[in-house]
């Protein structure tokens, strides 16, 4: 048994341990930390060139060493290195600019409008500009003049050419990518989920869109599907290598990835800030990404591909040995048995049928109950992205719980829902049940007892949105009577204030009757023999006293199993929440359950998900220590 024990430590050890990822140190930062707008490399990977929020464009070295800065009068919106050392530099001032490699404008030309997207071929001889709120996308030649308009027929939100210019992508307002030739022609368009981000094109035609919907998506030059990169939070940029081979992108929570041109997640990092910026150089050996806090990072990208596997490979010898030590457990214990007991085994031989019968239904639990369960304690320890790598991060989901306002917000409400839950889910089934006991004939109290059954095939979602409408300001029924009575003083957008919100909810089912706790006190009561309750009433004791000493007292059975039921459905219970006021108005409403929600569907942050939800896990299992210990029934 000591050496099961052993491999047992050994296997808990080997399942949390894999090799973090730290972050890098940025090759460049802002004084302001201001958000970095556009970025842009040079063919040799050698310079690297930036334009700011606060409307500079500045050409860096590959170690951060700072060439030149170039002030515009607005926001740099994009910024275009060339193959002879000059610039291209997009301005919100309505103005493109074009710079030698010292900085000095060689010219400028002013578009009337803000420019919102830059792009351009190494050699500077095929050059794209999109106007705000415009339909078209302009091309340009060395000297800035219109060539030609492309009309997308929709405001253009984001365009890029690939690097031998023969090929022309574009996001526009509709949710549409679109792909055009080298004369301008359209080849075709595509529908997407979300809002477009961010597009780009290889010299291979493959296209890459990054939306708001946690995905950047791959298309062939045709038009086909490749695959998708699923991201942690919306798509703030994407790029792709000149070759199509791999594919770049940052999301707003400050995550970078780069994927194969299937989208499998060969690599990502997390660092301080949103993710605003990422390019590949020219030959694809090297990433950098820029932040909203000012800050340019570089990456090697055949380390980083080779760290993404080596974890990759890690985590799958893990799984392997997982499953070798498992078998090797399972035989030892069957060995030991068979040496140390060996009438268990016969036992279970003999009744071999019965076990037979009762594996499909252990096979279930344990599929869909235990393992879940199961991995949600493992990988609340992990930053967990299901299907790819997920890096160890020990105790720092929990810890962010510490600082997370929506959680210190949330746990403030749960506790008022707890003490309101309780008392709802005690008191008004109590005097009801009370009531209906206490009727002398039995068939009213079939009746009665029938009339509050029936209520529970009404759809809990259809109660909540009766009293959703119920609150409206203007046509709710609550409102229409404090008018009628003369009160409309106090008629309120009940659940549209922060101070009322969560009150409102918690009057919602009013009177509280639970049809579940009626029928468990009730069948409490029934239960009490009657020859108790008549030696009371020929001692003198009246109803109140024959229920304050004899039924409360008797029912401690009953307050022990609805107080654990009540605890564990108050806590997990969100979606009443976010059926009626979704959280708000600001944070009034939120509960951890429902950041947990969020945090898995909404933010795909799923370790952190996990994390909540074994918190809550820990809460309710305390909470009913404490009630098993100290709720006395006559049966402990």
């Amino acid at each position: 048994m000591r050496a099961i024990k052993s491999i047992l430590l050994v296997l808990l050890l080997l399942c949390l341990w894999i090799p973090p990822i730290y972050a890098s140190v940025p090759i460049w930062t802002m004084e302001q930390g201001l958000t970095i707008k556009a970025v842009s490399i040079s063919e040799d990977g050698e310079q690297v060139a930036v334009g700011t929020q606060n409307a500079t464009a500045i050409l860096l070295q590959q170690d951060g060493t700072q060439q030149f800065e170039f002030a515009a009068k607005n926001v740099v919106t994009g910024v275009a290195l060339l193959n002879d050392g000059q610039m291209l530099v997009s301005s919100d001032d309505r103005h493109l600019y074009k710079l030698d490699a010292k900085g000095e404008e060689i010219w400028s030309r002013d578009f009337r409008k803000m420019i919102k997207n830059l792009s351009a071929t190494p050699d500077g001889k095929r050059v794209i500009i999109t106007l705000h709120n415009e339909s078209v996308i302009r091309l340009l030649d060395e000297q800035g003049e219109v060539l030609q308009e492309i009309p997308v027929g929709i405001a253009v939100k984001t365009a890029a050419l690939s690097p031998n210019g023969q090929w022309l992508a574009a996001g526009a307002a509709n949710q549409y990518a679109y792909m055009f030739g080298p004369s301008g022609e359209q080849l075709f368009q595509i529908p997407l989920d979300g809002d477009i981000q961010h597009v780009a094109v290889s010299d291979n035609g493959t296209l890459v869109v990054g939306s708001s919907n946690n995905k950047a998506v791959i298309y062939s030059s045709e038009g086909d599907s490749l695959g998708e990169l699923v991201t942690k939070d919306k798509v703030t940029s994407v790029h792709i290598t000149n070759d199509g081979a791999f594919v770049a992108a940052a999301d707003y929570s400050g995550n970078y990835y780069v994927a194969d041109e299937g989208g499998s997640l060969l690599w990502s990092t997390k660092e301080v800030g949103a993710g605003q910026q990422i390019r590949f150089s020219a030959d694809g050996t090297r990433l950098f990404a820029g932040s909203d806090q000012g800050a340019v990072f570089q990456y090697e990208v055949g380390a980083v591909l080779a760290q993404g596997k080596q974890a990759a490979m890690t985590q799958k010898m893990l799984q392997i040995g997982a499953v070798v030590v498992s078998i090797v457990l399972i035989a030892l214990l069957f060995l030991w048995l068979w040496r140390k007991k060996p009438h268990i085994l016969q036992r279970l031989w003999r009744s071999k049928l019965a076990y037979a019968m009762l594996l499909p239904s252990f096979t279930l639990l344990i599929i869909f109950l235990y393992i879940p369960a199961i991995s949600g304690l493992i990988h609340s320890l992990y930053d967990w992205n299901p299907g790819a790598r997920s890096e160890f991060i020990g105790l720092d989901n929990f810890r962010r719980m510490l600082n997370d306002p929506y959680v210190t917000k949330g746990v403030g409400n749960l506790l008022i829902l707890i003490v309101t839950g309780l008392i709802k889910a005690l008191i008004p089934p109590l005097i009801v049940a009370e009531l209906i006991y206490h009727l002398r004939s039995k068939r009213s109290q079939y009746v009665f007892r029938t009339f509050f059954v029936i209520s529970m095939v009404i759809p809990s979602v259809g109660m909540l949105l009766v009293w959703q409408d119920m609150y409206d300001p203007n046509i709710g029924l609550v409102n229409q009577v404090l008018r009628m009575i003369g009160l409309g003083s106090l008629s309120h957008a009940w659940l549209g204030d922060p101070n009322t919100a969560l009150w409102a909810i918690i009057m919602m089912g009013f009177p509280f009757v639970g049809i579940l706790q009626l029928l468990v006190l009730y069948s409490g009561l029934i239960a009490i023999p009657d020859e108790v309750i008549e030696a009371a009433r020929i001692d003198g004791a009246k109803s109140f006293r024959i229920i304050r000493t004899i039924h409360l007292p008797l029912l401690a059975g009953q307050f022990k199993l609805l107080i654990v039921l009540g605890l564990i459905g108050i806590i997990q219970d969100f979606g009443s929440i976010l059926i009626v006021t979704g959280g708000g108005p600001a944070d009034s409403t939120y509960v951890p359950a429902l950041q947990m929600y969020f945090a898995a569907t909404k933010f795909n942050d799923l370790g952190y998900a996990s994390a909540l939800g074994v918190s809550m896990f820990a809460i309710i299992m305390i909470i009913t220590v404490i009630n098993m210990k100290f709720i006395k029934t006559n049966t402990d």
